[in-house]
């Protein structure tokens, strides 16, 4: 199996669906293609029929490291094409529109096995999971580094960040840069539980959190867990589906006047510090 078949896994277990991001070599930071794979796989565990949970983990020891700004693909288009509408509509508008609805419209129980930071539009996505279990708080962080790129949210975090975390530690992460703590997620109410660190592998946690919940919806109606996610989800949708169109909007803004291009070579020749 090549590299690029075995970055992102998937697997249905009992009546769980197990998506792995799997490139802990580069933090599990992502590319283009790979979000839209990612996306791919969970409309996937989205129709799968007999599942109840659609569970996105991790290897290594990042969560997600956001988009993978080491990828050198923008370098080989013409500058013309670079700044064009076309190509960001296609690369960024909709892609970020479509993988937004597609974690917030996921009518199973969406869960998350952090293993460590989640940054960038990662951030975004895991602001849209009903579920965070977190390996450690000590060297959990979430961080939206929007700001020190030169772009504006992504993945509707500026609603979610809002919603989940509350205005001051919002504005933190989205005027600031400044990451927000595992212990500041947890005292919002953002983390359903935490372990501790006490696995010795990330491979430990992960089975860990699959085994507690195949343990808590155990003996549950499926079809009452469904409807009152539905429920639940009808008072968030109207300001989720208003943040997302309005941010990709100012996004590609941003992208038609170069200034993510331009920081993205200052961070990589250290003329700017990148926030982590």
């Amino acid at each position: 199996m090549s590299d690029e078949e075995n970055d992102i896994l998937y697997e249905v277990r009992d009546r769980t669906a197990i998506i792995t991001i799997n490139i802990p070599q580069k933090l599990n930071a992502l590319n283009g293609p790979q979000y839209l794979k990612l996306g791919k796989l969970v409309e996937r565990a989205n129709n799968e029929e007999d599942t109840v949970v659609t569970l996105i983990q991790a290897s290594g020891r990042f969560f997600s490291a956001g988009a993978n700004f080491a990828d050198n693909s923008m370098a080989d288009v013409e500058p013309a094409k670079l700044f064009s509408h076309e190509y960001w509509l296609e690369r960024f508008v909709a892609r970020n529109v479509w993988l937004t609805n597609l974690f917030n419209d996921h009518k199973k129980i969406l869960a998350a096995a952090v293993n460590g930071p989640s940054i960038g539009l990662s951030t975004g996505l895991l602001l849209l999971v009903d579920l965070v279990y977190v390996h450690d708080l000590n060297t959990f962080y979430l961080l939206a580094p929007f700001a020190n790129l030169g772009l504006v949210a992504e993945g509707a975090s500026s609603a979610t960040l809002f919603a989940r975390l509350g205005w001051s530690k919002a504005s933190e992460a989205l005027l600031l840069a400044k990451p927000i703590s595992g212990a500041d997620c947890l005292n919002a109410g953002f983390i359903n539980k935490h372990y501790d660190g006490k696995f010795k592998t990330t491979e430990e946690f992960n089975d860990q959190v699959y085994k507690d919940l195949n343990d808590a919806f155990e003996n549950l109606h499926e079809d009452s867990i469904f409807q009152n996610k539905q429920l639940l989800k009808l008072s968030r949708d109207q300001y989720i589906n208003h943040a997302n169109s309005q941010e990709v909007m100012r996004g590609l803004g941003k992208w038609l006047e170069g200034v993510p291009q331009t920081r993205f070579v200052q961070l990589a020749s250290k003329e700017v510090k990148h926030k982590l």
